[in-house]
Protein backbone atom coordinates (compact mmCIF):
# COMPACT_ATOMS: atom_id res chain seq x y z
CA UNK A 1 0.00 0.00 0.00
CA UNK A 2 1.27 3.44 -0.98
CA UNK A 3 0.29 6.22 1.44
CA UNK A 4 0.96 9.89 0.69
CA UNK A 5 0.63 12.62 3.33
CA UNK A 6 0.41 16.29 2.34
CA UNK A 7 1.77 18.40 5.18
CA UNK A 8 4.38 17.95 7.88
CA UNK A 9 2.81 19.36 11.03
CA UNK A 10 1.33 17.77 14.16
CA UNK A 11 -1.50 16.00 12.28
CA UNK A 12 0.91 14.46 9.78
CA UNK A 13 3.39 13.30 12.42
CA UNK A 14 0.62 11.83 14.56
CA UNK A 15 -0.74 9.96 11.53
CA UNK A 16 2.70 8.54 10.71
CA UNK A 17 3.10 7.25 14.24
CA UNK A 18 -0.36 5.68 14.19
CA UNK A 19 0.30 3.96 10.86
CA UNK A 20 3.67 2.61 11.94
CA UNK A 21 2.17 1.34 15.18
CA UNK A 22 0.15 -1.14 13.14
CA UNK A 23 1.94 -1.43 9.78
CA UNK A 24 5.71 -1.25 9.33
CA UNK A 25 5.69 -2.37 5.71
CA UNK A 26 3.49 0.08 3.81
CA UNK A 27 5.14 2.80 1.75
CA UNK A 28 4.72 6.33 3.18
CA UNK A 29 5.70 9.56 1.43
CA UNK A 30 5.33 12.94 3.09
CA UNK A 31 5.24 16.15 1.03
CA UNK A 32 5.81 19.61 2.50
CA UNK A 33 6.25 22.95 0.80
CA UNK A 34 8.57 23.93 3.65
CA UNK A 35 12.15 22.73 3.69
CA UNK A 36 12.21 22.03 7.44
CA UNK A 37 11.63 18.84 9.41
CA UNK A 38 8.42 18.82 11.46
CA UNK A 39 8.26 21.65 13.99
CA UNK A 40 5.70 23.30 16.19
CA UNK A 41 4.69 26.90 15.44
CA UNK A 42 3.50 27.31 19.05
CA UNK A 43 6.87 28.63 20.22
CA UNK A 44 7.96 30.65 17.19
CA UNK A 45 7.64 33.87 19.18
CA UNK A 46 10.10 32.50 21.75
CA UNK A 47 12.53 31.86 18.91
CA UNK A 48 12.17 35.43 17.65
CA UNK A 49 12.70 36.82 21.15
CA UNK A 50 15.87 34.75 21.54
CA UNK A 51 14.51 32.75 24.48
CA UNK A 52 14.99 29.44 22.67
CA UNK A 53 17.10 28.26 19.77
CA UNK A 54 15.68 26.94 16.51
CA UNK A 55 16.47 23.35 17.50
CA UNK A 56 13.87 23.59 20.30
CA UNK A 57 11.10 24.04 17.72
CA UNK A 58 11.49 20.61 16.12
CA UNK A 59 8.97 17.98 17.24
CA UNK A 60 11.01 14.82 16.67
CA UNK A 61 14.61 13.63 16.62
CA UNK A 62 16.83 14.08 13.55
CA UNK A 63 16.47 10.42 12.54
CA UNK A 64 12.65 10.33 12.87
CA UNK A 65 11.92 9.93 9.15
CA UNK A 66 14.60 7.28 8.70
CA UNK A 67 13.42 5.28 11.72
CA UNK A 68 9.84 5.39 10.53
CA UNK A 69 10.89 4.54 6.95
CA UNK A 70 9.37 7.71 5.48
CA UNK A 71 10.24 9.10 2.05
CA UNK A 72 10.30 12.91 2.21
CA UNK A 73 9.70 15.53 -0.46
CA UNK A 74 10.48 18.87 1.20
CA UNK A 75 10.45 22.33 -0.34
CA UNK A 76 7.86 21.28 -2.94
CA UNK A 77 4.15 22.14 -2.87
CA UNK A 78 1.19 20.09 -4.05
CA UNK A 79 -0.57 22.17 -6.70
CA UNK A 80 -3.45 19.82 -7.46
CA UNK A 81 -5.13 16.72 -6.04
CA UNK A 82 -6.62 14.51 -8.78
CA UNK A 83 -8.80 11.88 -7.05
CA UNK A 84 -10.17 10.41 -10.28
CA UNK A 85 -6.82 8.76 -11.02
CA UNK A 86 -5.25 8.82 -7.52
CA UNK A 87 -2.59 11.34 -8.48
CA UNK A 88 -1.02 14.52 -7.15
CA UNK A 89 0.60 17.24 -9.23
CA UNK A 90 3.61 18.94 -7.61
CA UNK A 91 5.03 22.42 -8.06
CA UNK A 92 8.18 21.01 -9.65
CA UNK A 93 6.13 19.35 -12.41
CA UNK A 94 6.18 15.83 -11.05
CA UNK A 95 3.10 13.66 -10.62
CA UNK A 96 2.78 11.24 -7.74
CA UNK A 97 0.35 8.32 -7.34
CA UNK A 98 -1.17 7.01 -4.12
CA UNK A 99 -3.45 4.30 -2.79
CA UNK A 100 -4.45 6.32 0.28
CA UNK A 101 -4.05 10.05 0.79
CA UNK A 102 -4.05 12.17 3.94
CA UNK A 103 -4.42 15.92 3.43
CA UNK A 104 -2.90 17.64 6.46
CA UNK A 105 -1.77 20.83 4.75
CA UNK A 106 -2.85 23.12 7.58
CA UNK A 107 -3.89 26.73 7.19
CA UNK A 108 -2.51 29.84 5.57
CA UNK A 109 -2.49 33.45 6.78
CA UNK A 110 -5.15 35.87 5.65
CA UNK A 111 -3.56 38.98 4.13
CA UNK A 112 -6.24 41.69 3.80
CA UNK A 113 -6.18 43.76 0.64
CA UNK A 114 -4.77 47.16 1.45
CA UNK A 115 -2.98 49.81 -0.56
CA UNK A 116 0.76 49.15 -0.40
CA UNK A 117 0.53 45.90 1.55
CA UNK A 118 2.31 43.86 -1.11
CA UNK A 119 6.06 44.18 -1.11
CA UNK A 120 9.09 44.33 1.14
CA UNK A 121 8.64 44.70 4.88
CA UNK A 122 5.26 42.94 5.25
CA UNK A 123 5.36 39.58 7.02
CA UNK A 124 3.00 36.85 8.10
CA UNK A 125 3.95 34.92 11.21
CA UNK A 126 3.23 31.23 10.69
CA UNK A 127 6.51 29.54 9.76
CA UNK A 128 10.19 29.35 10.65
CA UNK A 129 11.01 31.19 7.44
CA UNK A 130 8.62 33.99 8.48
CA UNK A 131 10.44 34.21 11.81
CA UNK A 132 13.85 34.31 10.14
CA UNK A 133 12.75 37.09 7.78
CA UNK A 134 11.43 39.11 10.71
CA UNK A 135 14.72 38.69 12.57
CA UNK A 136 16.65 39.93 9.54
CA UNK A 137 14.33 42.93 9.23
CA UNK A 138 14.88 43.77 12.91
CA UNK A 139 18.51 44.48 12.09
CA UNK A 140 17.37 47.36 9.88
CA UNK A 141 14.35 48.70 11.73
CA UNK A 142 13.24 48.80 15.36
CA UNK A 143 9.77 50.17 14.64
CA UNK A 144 7.03 47.61 14.00
CA UNK A 145 3.25 47.52 13.61
CA UNK A 146 1.23 44.36 14.17
CA UNK A 147 -2.14 44.01 12.41
CA UNK A 148 -4.37 41.95 14.68
CA UNK A 149 -4.51 41.38 18.44
CA UNK A 150 -5.28 37.68 18.50
CA UNK A 151 -2.85 35.44 20.34
CA UNK A 152 -0.46 35.22 17.36
CA UNK A 153 -0.38 39.00 17.00
CA UNK A 154 0.20 39.58 20.70
CA UNK A 155 2.87 36.88 20.92
CA UNK A 156 4.93 38.41 18.11
CA UNK A 157 4.35 41.87 19.61
CA UNK A 158 5.84 40.61 22.88
CA UNK A 159 8.79 39.01 21.07
CA UNK A 160 9.55 42.19 19.12
CA UNK A 161 9.32 44.28 22.29
CA UNK A 162 11.75 41.97 24.06
CA UNK A 163 14.11 42.46 21.12
CA UNK A 164 14.06 46.22 21.69
CA UNK A 165 11.55 47.23 19.02
CA UNK A 166 8.89 49.90 19.38
CA UNK A 167 5.64 48.04 18.75
CA UNK A 168 2.09 49.18 17.99
CA UNK A 169 -0.71 46.62 17.76
CA UNK A 170 -3.80 47.59 15.75
CA UNK A 171 -7.02 45.61 16.29
CA UNK A 172 -10.25 46.35 14.42
CA UNK A 173 -12.45 44.80 17.13
CA UNK A 174 -13.25 46.61 20.37
CA UNK A 175 -10.90 44.44 22.47
CA UNK A 176 -7.80 42.31 22.20
CA UNK A 177 -8.10 38.51 21.87
CA UNK A 178 -11.71 39.01 20.71
CA UNK A 179 -12.38 35.33 19.94
CA UNK A 180 -10.86 34.23 23.21
CA UNK A 181 -11.78 36.69 25.98
CA UNK A 182 -14.69 38.76 27.16
CA UNK A 183 -14.32 42.51 27.54
CA UNK A 184 -13.37 42.51 31.22
CA UNK A 185 -10.53 39.98 31.01
CA UNK A 186 -9.34 41.42 27.70
CA UNK A 187 -8.99 44.88 29.28
CA UNK A 188 -6.86 43.51 32.12
CA UNK A 189 -4.54 41.77 29.64
CA UNK A 190 -4.40 44.89 27.46
CA UNK A 191 -3.28 47.08 30.38
CA UNK A 192 -0.67 44.50 31.34
CA UNK A 193 0.81 44.38 27.82
CA UNK A 194 0.78 48.19 27.55
CA UNK A 195 2.54 48.50 30.90
CA UNK A 196 5.31 46.35 29.44
CA UNK A 197 5.84 48.83 26.61
CA UNK A 198 3.68 47.82 23.63
CA UNK A 199 1.06 50.28 22.35
CA UNK A 200 -2.36 48.76 21.59
CA UNK A 201 -5.10 50.43 19.54
CA UNK A 202 -8.51 48.74 19.50
CA UNK A 203 -11.45 49.70 17.32
CA UNK A 204 -9.03 50.87 14.63
CA UNK A 205 -8.04 49.39 11.27
CA UNK A 206 -5.09 49.79 8.93
CA UNK A 207 -6.21 51.33 5.66
CA UNK A 208 -2.91 51.67 3.78
CA UNK A 209 0.79 50.91 3.94
CA UNK A 210 2.93 53.93 3.13
CA UNK A 211 6.12 53.33 1.16
CA UNK A 212 9.11 55.20 -0.21
CA UNK A 213 10.98 53.37 -2.99
CA UNK A 214 9.14 50.19 -1.94
CA UNK A 215 10.36 50.41 1.66
CA UNK A 216 7.73 50.75 4.37
CA UNK A 217 7.70 54.12 6.08
CA UNK A 218 4.48 53.72 8.04
CA UNK A 219 0.84 52.65 8.06
CA UNK A 220 -2.24 54.83 7.85
CA UNK A 221 -5.22 54.09 10.09
CA UNK A 222 -8.90 54.60 9.32
CA UNK A 223 -8.85 57.86 11.29
CA UNK A 224 -5.97 59.22 9.21
CA UNK A 225 -3.26 58.68 11.83
CA UNK A 226 0.13 57.68 10.43
CA UNK A 227 2.21 55.29 12.52
CA UNK A 228 5.88 55.24 11.45
CA UNK A 229 7.35 51.74 11.08
CA UNK A 230 9.83 49.71 9.12
CA UNK A 231 7.88 46.47 9.19
CA UNK A 232 4.28 45.29 9.34
CA UNK A 233 3.39 41.89 10.81
CA UNK A 234 0.00 40.67 9.56
CA UNK A 235 -1.79 38.49 12.13
CA UNK A 236 -5.32 38.97 10.85
CA UNK A 237 -6.40 35.34 10.95
CA UNK A 238 -5.92 32.13 8.99
CA UNK A 239 -7.92 29.97 6.63
CA UNK A 240 -7.59 26.31 5.59
CA UNK A 241 -5.12 25.80 2.76
CA UNK A 242 -7.52 24.58 0.07
CA UNK A 243 -5.70 25.93 -3.00
CA UNK A 244 -4.68 22.46 -4.19
CA UNK A 245 -8.33 21.34 -4.46
CA UNK A 246 -9.05 22.83 -7.85
CA UNK A 247 -11.41 20.32 -9.47
CA UNK A 248 -14.11 20.21 -6.81
CA UNK A 249 -14.01 16.44 -6.32
CA UNK A 250 -13.28 16.72 -2.60
CA UNK A 251 -16.15 18.43 -0.79
CA UNK A 252 -15.27 21.55 1.17
CA UNK A 253 -16.97 24.27 3.15
CA UNK A 254 -14.72 26.35 5.38
CA UNK A 255 -12.36 23.38 5.35
CA UNK A 256 -12.32 19.88 3.87
CA UNK A 257 -15.47 18.12 5.06
CA UNK A 258 -14.68 14.95 6.99
CA UNK A 259 -16.71 12.54 9.12
CA UNK A 260 -15.83 11.19 12.56
CA UNK A 261 -13.32 8.80 10.89
CA UNK A 262 -11.58 11.83 9.29
CA UNK A 263 -12.66 10.53 5.89
CA UNK A 264 -13.70 12.84 3.08
CA UNK A 265 -16.43 12.05 0.56
CA UNK A 266 -13.79 10.03 -1.32
CA UNK A 267 -13.15 6.74 0.46
CA UNK A 268 -9.37 6.64 0.13
CA UNK A 269 -8.78 10.29 1.11
CA UNK A 270 -8.68 11.58 4.71
CA UNK A 271 -7.99 15.04 6.08
CA UNK A 272 -6.87 16.19 9.52
CA UNK A 273 -5.62 19.23 11.38
CA UNK A 274 -6.39 22.87 10.63
CA UNK A 275 -7.58 22.02 7.12
CA UNK A 276 -10.34 19.64 8.23
CA UNK A 277 -13.94 20.60 8.97
CA UNK A 278 -15.25 17.77 11.13
CA UNK A 279 -18.92 16.80 11.13
CA UNK A 280 -20.15 15.00 14.25
CA UNK A 281 -23.83 14.69 15.10
CA UNK A 282 -24.83 17.20 12.46
CA UNK A 283 -22.43 19.88 13.74
CA UNK A 284 -19.53 20.99 11.55
CA UNK A 285 -16.46 22.62 13.02
CA UNK A 286 -12.96 23.74 12.04
CA UNK A 287 -10.92 23.73 15.23
CA UNK A 288 -7.32 24.86 14.61
CA UNK A 289 -5.78 23.81 17.92
CA UNK A 290 -2.80 21.52 18.49
CA UNK A 291 -4.73 18.83 20.37
CA UNK A 292 -7.31 18.58 17.57
CA UNK A 293 -4.55 18.13 14.98
CA UNK A 294 -2.80 15.41 16.96
CA UNK A 295 -5.99 13.47 17.66
CA UNK A 296 -7.33 13.88 14.13
CA UNK A 297 -4.05 12.73 12.62
CA UNK A 298 -4.00 9.66 14.84
CA UNK A 299 -7.57 8.73 13.91
CA UNK A 300 -6.86 9.22 10.20
CA UNK A 301 -3.73 7.08 10.42
CA UNK A 302 -5.58 4.26 12.19
CA UNK A 303 -8.37 4.23 9.63
CA UNK A 304 -5.96 4.31 6.70
CA UNK A 305 -4.51 0.97 7.88
CA UNK A 306 -7.96 -0.58 8.30
CA UNK A 307 -8.92 0.07 11.91
CA UNK A 308 -12.31 1.46 12.90
CA UNK A 309 -11.40 4.54 14.98
CA UNK A 310 -13.71 7.48 15.57
CA UNK A 311 -13.63 10.95 17.06
CA UNK A 312 -16.57 10.74 19.45
CA UNK A 313 -17.10 14.47 20.00
CA UNK A 314 -15.78 17.88 19.00
CA UNK A 315 -12.98 19.39 21.01
CA UNK A 316 -13.93 22.47 22.99
CA UNK A 317 -12.61 25.82 21.81
CA UNK A 318 -9.50 26.13 23.92
CA UNK A 319 -6.66 28.65 23.98
CA UNK A 320 -3.93 29.52 26.45
CA UNK A 321 -1.38 32.26 26.07
CA UNK A 322 1.25 33.85 28.31
CA UNK A 323 2.17 37.49 27.62
CA UNK A 324 4.99 39.16 29.54
CA UNK A 325 4.55 36.59 32.32
CA UNK A 326 0.75 36.85 32.58
CA UNK A 327 -1.12 33.67 31.63
CA UNK A 328 -4.70 33.52 30.40
CA UNK A 329 -6.77 30.48 29.46
CA UNK A 330 -10.11 30.33 27.70
CA UNK A 331 -12.39 27.32 27.22
CA UNK A 332 -15.72 27.22 25.46
CA UNK A 333 -17.90 30.31 25.08
CA UNK A 334 -17.68 33.84 26.49
CA UNK A 335 -21.31 34.11 27.58
CA UNK A 336 -23.97 32.25 29.54
CA UNK A 337 -27.20 32.46 31.51
CA UNK A 338 -25.16 33.08 34.66
CA UNK A 339 -21.59 34.06 35.37
CA UNK A 340 -19.63 33.01 38.46
CA UNK A 341 -16.61 35.14 39.21
CA UNK A 342 -13.76 35.10 41.68
CA UNK A 343 -10.90 37.58 41.93
CA UNK A 344 -8.01 37.26 44.36
CA UNK A 345 -4.24 37.60 44.54
CA UNK A 346 -3.81 34.67 42.13
CA UNK A 347 -5.90 36.26 39.38
CA UNK A 348 -9.45 36.00 38.04
CA UNK A 349 -11.75 33.02 37.52
CA UNK A 350 -14.90 33.42 35.42
CA UNK A 351 -17.25 30.52 34.75
CA UNK A 352 -20.17 30.81 32.32
CA UNK A 353 -23.16 28.56 33.01
CA UNK A 354 -26.04 27.52 30.79
CA UNK A 355 -29.69 27.44 31.88
CA UNK A 356 -29.14 24.06 33.58
CA UNK A 357 -26.21 25.33 35.63
CA UNK A 358 -23.63 23.44 33.57
CA UNK A 359 -20.35 25.00 32.49
CA UNK A 360 -20.21 26.21 28.90
CA UNK A 361 -17.27 28.59 29.17
CA UNK A 362 -14.31 29.31 31.42
CA UNK A 363 -11.74 32.10 31.58
CA UNK A 364 -8.75 32.00 33.91
CA UNK A 365 -6.33 34.91 34.31
CA UNK A 366 -3.10 34.55 36.23
CA UNK A 367 -3.22 31.06 37.75
CA UNK A 368 -4.31 28.70 34.96
CA UNK A 369 -3.14 25.47 36.61
CA UNK A 370 -6.70 24.30 37.30
CA UNK A 371 -7.77 24.59 33.69
CA UNK A 372 -7.83 20.82 33.35
CA UNK A 373 -10.22 20.50 36.31
CA UNK A 374 -12.66 22.95 34.76
CA UNK A 375 -12.36 21.25 31.37
CA UNK A 376 -13.25 17.92 32.99
CA UNK A 377 -16.29 19.47 34.68
CA UNK A 378 -17.42 21.01 31.41
CA UNK A 379 -17.00 17.79 29.44
CA UNK A 380 -18.88 15.75 32.03
CA UNK A 381 -21.72 18.25 32.24
CA UNK A 382 -21.58 18.51 36.04
CA UNK A 383 -23.86 21.27 37.40
CA UNK A 384 -22.11 23.98 39.40
CA UNK A 385 -23.67 25.48 42.53
CA UNK A 386 -23.31 29.21 43.22
CA UNK A 387 -21.84 29.02 46.72
CA UNK A 388 -19.30 31.03 48.76
CA UNK A 389 -15.83 30.78 47.29
CA UNK A 390 -13.53 28.42 49.14
CA UNK A 391 -10.92 25.79 48.37
CA UNK A 392 -12.19 23.41 51.08
CA UNK A 393 -14.70 20.58 50.58
CA UNK A 394 -18.26 21.27 51.74
CA UNK A 395 -19.80 17.96 52.89
CA UNK A 396 -23.32 19.13 52.12
CA UNK A 397 -22.67 20.65 48.74
CA UNK A 398 -20.04 18.57 46.97
CA UNK A 399 -16.44 19.30 46.01
CA UNK A 400 -15.14 22.80 45.45
CA UNK A 401 -12.66 23.52 42.63
CA UNK A 402 -10.74 26.82 42.68
CA UNK A 403 -13.60 28.60 44.37
CA UNK A 404 -16.46 27.19 42.24
CA UNK A 405 -18.42 24.44 43.96
CA UNK A 406 -19.93 21.54 42.02
CA UNK A 407 -23.47 20.62 42.95
CA UNK A 408 -24.36 17.10 43.95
Amino acid sequence: MKIVIIGNGPAAISAIEAIRQFDMDCEITIISKEGEPAYTPCFLHRYVSGEIGKERLYMREDDFYDRKRISTIFGVAVTEVMPMNNKLRLSDGRELTYDNLLVAAGSMPVIPKREGIEGEGVFAFRTISDADRILRSLKESKEAVVMGAGFIGLEIAEALSLMGATVTVVEKEDRILPRMLDGEIAEVVKRHVENKGARILTGRSIEAVKRTKNKIKGVMLDNGEIIPCGMLIVAAGVRPNLEMLKNGSIKTNQGILVDDHMRTNISNICAAGDIAEIEIGGTRKVNPIHLNAVKGGYIAGCNIVGLDTRLDSHFEDMNVVTLFGLSVLSLGTQSGERVLKKRDSKGIVKVYLNEKGRIQGIQLLGDVTRGGVYLSLMRRGIPVADRPYTLSPYPNYGLVFAGIKTAR
